[in-house]
Parts: C-alpha cells; sequence; structure tokens
C-alpha cells in the first residue's frame, strides 16, 4: 500500500479497505469495543500503512473541512505576535475560521511534538515559526499527510510558501545609521546564524554595510553571538563585549528583546545610552517607545505579515464556495518592506 495519497486518509477509507463500519475502525483505534484481537490488529495495521494521522475533532463525522489551522510560535509571551494575530484575525474573522496556538520554546523537539499534535487535531493547515533549518517534519505534513503550510520570519530554501521581511535591507539601513555616529566601532550580537534564515540575512546585512564602509572589515572581530533571543541572552553577552572593546561603541542587535536586554545592562552598569552606548534592534515590538530610553529599532509590518500568512495558507485549502484572495499568494516568498526607526537610543545630539 501507498503512504502517499492525494487527500488525507480518512476513518472510511480504512473501513472500505478492512470491510467495517467506520464505528468498528474508530473503536479499534482507540482500543474500545468488542472487536476481535485479530480484526483490531488488522484495522491498526492498515491504518498505519496509509499514513493515517488521529482527528481528535472527529473530521470524518463534520466533513472533509474543521475551517481552522494551527499557528505554531517560539514563545507565547513573544510581543512581536500581537500585531501579527491582529492580522491574522483581520482575515479569518470574515470567513469564520479559527485558529489553534502552540508554543516550541524554539526547541527542535517541541516543534515536532506541537506539529504533529495539531495534525491530530484535524487542522486544514499549518503557519509555523520555525526553530531551525530541520525540515523533515514539516516536509511529512505536507507531502505524507497533505497538510499545507506556510512559515513566517525565516524561509527554507523555497521548500514551503513564506511571508518575512527584508532583513538584508533593515540590517543595512541599522549599520549604515550606526556607522553615520562616527568615532566608535559599530559591532552585531547576532543569534544562531546557522539555524535560522532570518537571523543570518540580518548577519549579511551587517556585513554587507560594514565591508562597504571598510573594506578591512573582519566579523570574526566584531560579532557576538546569542544562543537564544532573549532579553537576558543580551544582557549576558555585553560582559564579554566589554572586555574587548572600550567605549563609546555602537551595536546593532538581531531583535528587540535581545537589544533591551543590552539597555537593561547599560542601566544596571551605569552606563550611558546613547553617549558610551548606541542600540539599534530588530522588529519593533509593542512599548519600545515608551521606555526610559526610547529603542531605535528596524521595523517589520507585523499586521501584515500576519495577512499575507493567512491569506497565503487561504490559498493552498480548497474549500468549497471560497472566495480566493491573491496577496502575495503568488510568490512562495512574500518579502515584506521594513523602515528604520530612530529613537533615544541611537539619537546623540
Amino acid at each position: 500500500m501507498s503512504e502517499k495519497r492525494s487527500s488525507r486518509i480518512t476513518v472510511k477509507d480504512i473501513a472500505k479497505i478492512v470491510g467495517v463500519s467506520a464505528t468498528a475502525v474508530s473503536m479499534a483505534l482507540n482500543n474500545r469495543g468488542a472487536l476481535t484481537d485479530s480484526r483490531r490488529e488488522e484495522i491498526k495495521r492498515v491504518a498505519a500503512e496509509l499514513g493515517y494521522v488521529p482527528n481528535a475533532g472527529a473530521r470524518s463525522l463534520r466533513g472533509s473541512h474543521t475551517r481552522s489551522f494551527g499557528v505554531v510560535i517560539n514563545y507565547f509571551n513573544n510581543p512581536f505576535f500581537h500585531d501579527f494575530f491582529m492580522g491574522l484575525e483581520d482575515v479569518t474573522n470574515k470567513i469564520d475560521f479559527s485558529y489553534w496556538v502552540s508554543q516550541t520554546w524554539d526547541d527542535l523537539e517541541q516543534e515536532q511534538k506541537q506539529v504533529r499534535k495539531l495534525a491530530q487535531l484535524g487542522v486544514d493547515g499549518l503557519i509555523v515559526l520555525p526553530c531551525s533549518k530541520e525540515i523533515s517534519h514539516l516536509t511529512e505534513m505536507t507531502s505524507r499527510f497533505n497538510i499545507p503550510l506556510v512559515l513566517i520570519s525565516h524561509s527554507l530554501e523555497q521548500h514551503f510558501p513564506a511571508v518575512v521581511a527584508d532583513n538584508i535591507v533593515g540590517a543595512r539601513m541599522a549599520t549604515e545609521h550606526l556607522l553615520s555616529l562616527k568615532d566608535r566601532p559599530v559591532l552585531h550580537i547576532a543569534g544562531p546564524v546557522q539555524a535560522k534564515s532570518g537571523i543570518q540575512e540580518r548577519y549579511q546585512g551587517y556585513c554587507q554595510a560594514m565591508a562597504a564602509a571598510d573594506p578591512e572589515f573582519d566579523a570574526q572581530r566584531s560579532v557576538f553571538y546569542v544562543e537564544r533571543l532573549r532579553a537576558e541572552d543580551g544582557y549576558e553577552i555585553m560582559s564579554e563585549i566589554l572586555k574587548y572593546y572600550s567605549l563609546p561603541l555602537s551595536l546593532f542587535v538581531v531583535n528587540d528583546e535581545t537589544a533591551l536586554g543590552v539597555l537593561n545592562y547599560c542601566h544596571n552598569n551605569n552606563l550611558r545610552v546613547p553617549e558610551d552606548i548606541s542600540v539599534v534592534g530588530f522588529s519593533d515590538i509593542d512599548l519600545l517607545e515608551s521606555l526610559n530610553i526610547s529603542l531605535s529599532t528596524v521595523a517589520i509590518p507585523r499586521r501584515e505579515m500576519g495577512q499575507y500568512a493567512a491569506h497565503k495558507l487561504l490559498s493552498k485549502i480548497d474549500l468549497p464556495h471560497q472566495n480566493k484572495h491573491n496577496l502575495g499568494d503568488n510568490e512562495i516568498i512574500t518579502t515584506l518592506p521594513v523602515s528604520l526607526i530612530i529613537r533615544d537610543s541611537s539619537r546623540i545630539r
């Protein structure tokens, strides 16, 4: 039997092959009912060979679609997603769609587990913020189980449709702005550049701007890496940076949360911002402007990213009487423009 089907396997499909009722299949798969052991094992074997994904939403009783999709993000408390979900709901509220959300803590094993759990709920598609370049579990969803999938913030070599920010241009703008401050080194606090394409692109944009300004630029002496993109990581890396560089200096930081850790370090160690250390982040998450020292950043159109991701996913789901919206869906990867916002943390008077 082939594991790959043009549509998802249902309880009814298994019932037809084995020659029993759909109710008998459900009982066997849930270890209930008075079936013989041999018949129960036969049903389970056929289900496994067909690549059947159990559906907690009882898809077979409600039709071929649940009118829901799953969203997999890194952290529930990531402020980036406040506007993103507003954009998502701009689309879903108009068509009576719902969604399930799960978090991965930026851990691959958790991502694999959450993706499969959402598939078991019977979602019609998935929107995923990938935590690495490992794609086998994502390929399984699209090729084996025929579940449409769209990535956000990071693309994976055009394996999947994606909605991303123009990270390279944004990083160049941030770096060129810091270079304009003169008489101070411009360093980069980077994430694990081998893990995510968006993080790698910000690193590339920084290096492009630095190389254009200084032919002798050496990234090995100017880039400092954090493992996770959280405020505590930005705080911890500062002591290492100050071992090698004296003040004043400028920092282009991979994302806003890490940059907030840098600002907190400066506050706790009586370092003046921007006089001693000028800082630019990336994303423009909520509340940056209301800080005691407002953070300069590269703004991503987060609400629009949610809208594009929803439209792109819906275009892959074959819904009856669906009004297909063309909002960048013809492109495999939709790249959204970014803008530089200069605030107190890099505005030297």
